[in-house]
C-alpha cells in the first residue's frame, strides 16, 4: 500500500511539472506573442548582414499592449527595421502586435531599443543629464563584379546619432568641433578630455565615453 501511494505521488508529480513546464512553453510560443510566419524576405548571395547580430539572441520584448515577453530568441532586421522570433518549432515570425521597446544580446543589459515617434527603433547608448541614441538603418546595394555573372549585394551601414528625449531627438554630428558645440558649458574640460584621452568622437566608443564624462561634470 505504501509503495503504491509512493508511485501515485511521484506519477502526480511528474504530471505537475509537466503541465507547468507546457504552460511555461506556451507563455512565449507563437499564438501567445501574437507571430506571424515571415514570407518573401530572403537574404542570398549577401555580404555582410541585415540583422543587427548574425545569430539568434537572448531578449525581451515589451509590446505596445504594456504586454512583456522575456527569454526569447531574437533577432533584429536592420535593413526593414523588423524584430523576430525564433518559435518553438524553429520557425521564424514577426511579431503581429506593435513593439515599443526590446532589448537583445548577452551583456547585462544587452542592446537597448525604443521605438520613435517615426516607427524607426533607436538604441540607446547612453542615458543622463544628455541621453545618447543611434539609428543605423541598413541597405542593399546590388553589385555587379566586371566580368561577372551573377550580382553581388552588399549591406551598407548608416549610422546616424541623437541626443534627447525620444519625442524630441536631435540630430549631432560626431566631428570634434560639433561635439564641443553640443557640449558649449563645459567645453574646456570637454576639449581638455578629448586631448588628455587621446580620444575621437567620430568613433561611437569614444563617443560614448565623451557624453559620459559631460554627464558626470
Amino acid at each position: 500500500m505504501k509503495n503504491s501511494m509512493k508511485q501515485f505521488r511521484k506519477l502526480f508529480l511528474l504530471i505537475c511539472l509537466a503541465w507547468g513546464s507546457a504552460n511555461a512553453q506556451i507563455a512565449v510560443s507563437g499564438d501567445a506573442l501574437g507571430g506571424t510566419p515571415l514570407a518573401g524576405q530572403s537574404y542570398m548571395n549577401v555580404k555582410g548582414t541585415p540583422y543587427l547580430l548574425e545569430n539568434w539572441e537572448k531578449g525581451s520584448v515589451t509590446l505596445a499592449s504594456g504586454k512583456k515577453f522575456e527569454n526569447l530568441d531574437l533577432k533584429f532586421d536592420q535593413v526593414i527595421n523588423q524584430v523576430i522570433f525564433q518559435d518553438m518549432d524553429g520557425s521564424m515570425k514577426a511579431f503581429s502586435q506593435p513593439i515599443i521597446a526590446f532589448t537583445i544580446g548577452k551583456d547585462a543589459n544587452g542592446h537597448q531599443f525604443h521605438r520613435g515617434l517615426d516607427g524607426i527603433f533607436y538604441e540607446k547608448l547612453l542615458n543622463g543629464r544628455i541621453t545618447l541614441w543611434k539609428k543605423n538603418h541598413k541597405t542593399l546595394i546590388d553589385e555587379k563584379p566586371y566580368g561577372s555573372a551573377t550580382v553581388q549585394r552588399n549591406v551598407l551601414n548608416n549610422f546616424t546619432y541623437y541626443v534627447g528625449e525620444l519625442t524630441q531627438l536631435t540630430k549631432i554630428k560626431t566631428d570634434k568641433k560639433s561635439v564641443l558645440e553640443l557640449l558649449a558649458d563645459k567645453s574646456s574640460d570637454i576639449e581638455a578630455f578629448i586631448k588628455k584621452e587621446k580620444l575621437n568622437p567620430r568613433t561611437e566608443n569614444d563617443l560614448v565615453r565623451v557624453i559620459m564624462y559631460y554627464n558626470g561634470l
